[in-house]
């Protein structure tokens, strides 16, 4: 049993981090595996000068990218807020009008999309025959829009249904039909471009529909109800939201931007290799954008529960199995230049080859640099620190790589691209390790200091006490703890007894009907002195179990209106009769009881 005042013991926290990482990971592959599709069949059977195409378009995607994150991140951060105050039935509202702005905008986006078709590609910096071309794709991809957008929400919502084997499937369906319509209308009907962009459109609706009908089943907790709206939350989901938007509307704009820069100085070879670096970009991209998503999902729960050591532990986390992850990913990616090159580009005498092959051994290495920038804005952004939040959107998007871009591509061509990302997000953690610095006005030579907690937030050490519990031995223990705890703030003799024996009683039926699958659990419990009550909160990855619905069928049983045969426990009956509050919840798999005594 771990026990302090001040616990870094928590196994919870990094497990579930890690459990997360996967479906934020997935999420974010999701582009960049529909756009290496693409990109394969457009090399290889389209041409060079198809590829290039795609790369004009990718400030388009960046720009979806954007609007996605304006409504997901907003909804992700609000979702996290609720749940931290175990406010679960806000989820509903937010998950309705999640639903309804994505709709609109995306029905905006298609018309734009398909009614300026030719304005939306020489904005694009298209010219002569790659205006048509151009056209021909942005026509076939606009007509999913709407599924892919909704689609994107719906993976986000899954999570909190704990139902991400549905999204695995989604996802899967999706790379398989957009690879086989890439081969029916590219390869078969030779329908070109515009049979390109319609696979991905067609993949979309996939991905839409097994997601969608999960939220039209009974099974479903959060689901679209117009008498659950709260209008108030409409302005907060797009003010949480905006700077993760931001971001991603800078990128587009740093995508216009490099391509016009590697029109001017390198011609269309440099724009194909661009193109291919970039498509495959999102996919190692993936594993720093979903160690950074993990923080973001994990963090909002925390500053809602105004939880310091959480996030001591989630950001600790972050620094050493995220990070790390996102190194290794960047060094496998490098060592595996020539084979990723060869995936676009057969002649090693052309052009394109080589700045291809350069363009894979130095653009991943950015990655673990940009995964530090992007995770502790993100951790930021939980904090509500909107000012150094927009400082590195902007930062990060698009001035520090398009000025260091500017300064060097003409000078060493197409290297200076990819050296030029390196050089912007090293300028990134520059500013955020600044920003640490002018906040505690100390240099930021802890951890601590570079969280740059809010004065007065979380509750202090002295009124807290944290105890990690693995198995029944360390439970019969927990009561002297929490009887000691209780003493020491001069809680009445009557009180002291009662949270020492809900404590020891709700930990053992944990342990006892929750620890029965044969994996590594334990239980975090935070006994908290605050407004002259005790507090107590507990923690698990067990198997689900609801208190309160218990407590509900004793209450029935009492007087008279189930049969005896129902689930009876006296220890809970106790718990719930001298216990001034219960609630639970679960939350991405975690099962979370807070009572007041």
């Amino acid at each position: 049993m771990s026990l302090t005042g001040k616990s870094e013991q928590s196994e919870i926290i990094p497990r579930l981090y890690m459990k997360l990482l996967p479906i934020q990971i997935v999420l974010a592959i999701i582009g960049g595996i529909n756009a290496i599709i693409d990109n394969a069949f457009a090399g290889n059977l389209i041409g060079s000068q198809a590829m290039a195409v795609t790369g004009l378009f990718s400030p388009v995607t960046n720009l979806l990218l954007g609007v996605n994150a304006l409504i997901f991140g907003g909804a992700q951060v609000l979702c996290g807020r609720y749940l931290g105050k175990k406010i679960v039935e806000r989820t509903r509202s937010i998950f309705s009008l999640d639903m309804i702005i994505m709709m609109i905008l995306s029905a905006v986006l298609l018309f734009v999309c398909e009614a300026f078709t030719e304005t939306i590609a020489l904005g694009l910096g298209a010219k002569g025959a790659l205006t048509e071309q151009l056209c021909l794709y942005i026509r076939g991809f606009a007509l999913g829009l709407p599924f892919g957008c909704l689609g994107t929400q719906f993976t986000a919502f899954l999570q909190l249904e704990h139902q991400e084997k549905r999204s695995y499937l989604a996802i899967t369906t999706m790379f398989a039909a957009n690879a086989f319509f890439d081969w029916l209308f590219v390869a078969v009907f030779h329908m070109g471009l515009f049979g390109l962009g319609l696979s991905t459109s067609l993949a979309n609706v996939f991905f839409f529909i097994i997601q969608g009908l999960y939220f039209l089943s009974d099974k479903a907790v959060i689901r679209f109800s117009k008498d659950s709206i709260v209008p108030a939350d409409i302005k907060d989901i797009l003010l949480y939201g905006l700077p993760g938007a931001v971001t991603q509307f800078c990128i587009s704009a740093r995508g216009f931007i490099i391509n016009s820069i590697i029109q001017r100085y390198v011609g269309p070879d440099g724009l194909a290799a661009y193109s291919a670096i970039y498509s495959f970009g999102c996919v190692y991209w993936s594993v720093p954008a979903g160690v950074t998503s993990a923080v973001m999902v994990l963090g909002s729960v925390y500053v809602g529960e105004e939880d310091r050591t959480g996030l001591r532990i989630l950001m600790k986390t972050f620094l050493t199995k995220g990070v790390g992850l996102a190194v290794l990913s960047a060094v496998v990616t490098s060592a595996c230049c020539y084979p990723l090159t060869n995936l676009f580009f057969h002649d090693p005498t052309a052009p394109v080859y080589g700045m291809t092959l350069i363009g894979f051994m130095l653009y991943p290495l950015y990655s673990p640099i940009s995964a530090l920038t992007v995770g502790f804005s993100n951790y930021y952004h939980c904090l509500t620190q909107e000012k150094i939040v927009r400082t590195i959107a902007v930062a990060d998007g698009i001035l520090g790589v398009c000025l260091f871009t500017i300064l060097l591509v003409p000078r060493i061509g197409m290297t200076g691209v990819w050296a030029g990302q390196l050089l912007g997000c090293a300028f990134c953690v520059l500013i955020i390790v600044c920003y640490a610095f002018l906040y505690n006005r100390k240099p930021p030579i802890s951890l601590e200091r570079m969280l740059c907690f809010p004065k007065g937030f979380g509750i202090p050490a002295d009124n807290r006490i944290d105890i990690t519990v693995h198995n029944m031995d360390e439970v019969i223990n927990l009561s002297r703890h929490v009887w000691d705890f209780c003493e020491t703030h001069g809680v009445s003799g009557r009180r002291r007894n009662y949270s020492s024996l809900c404590t020891e009683e709700l930990a053992g039926n944990i342990v006892r009907h929750g620890f029965h699958d044969n994996k590594k659990h334990s239980i975090d419990i935070r006994v908290s002195y605050v407004n002259e009550e005790i507090v107590i909160c507990f923690k698990d990855d067990g198997i689900p179990f609801n208190p309160e619905e218990a407590s509900r069928m004793f209450e029935a049983v009492d007087a008279g209106q189930q049969e005896e045969t129902v689930f009876h426990n006296i220890g809970l009956q106790l718990v719930s009769r001298i216990s001034r509050s219960m609630a639970y919840q679960n939350t991405f798999g975690l099962n979370i009881l807070t009572i007041v005594v």
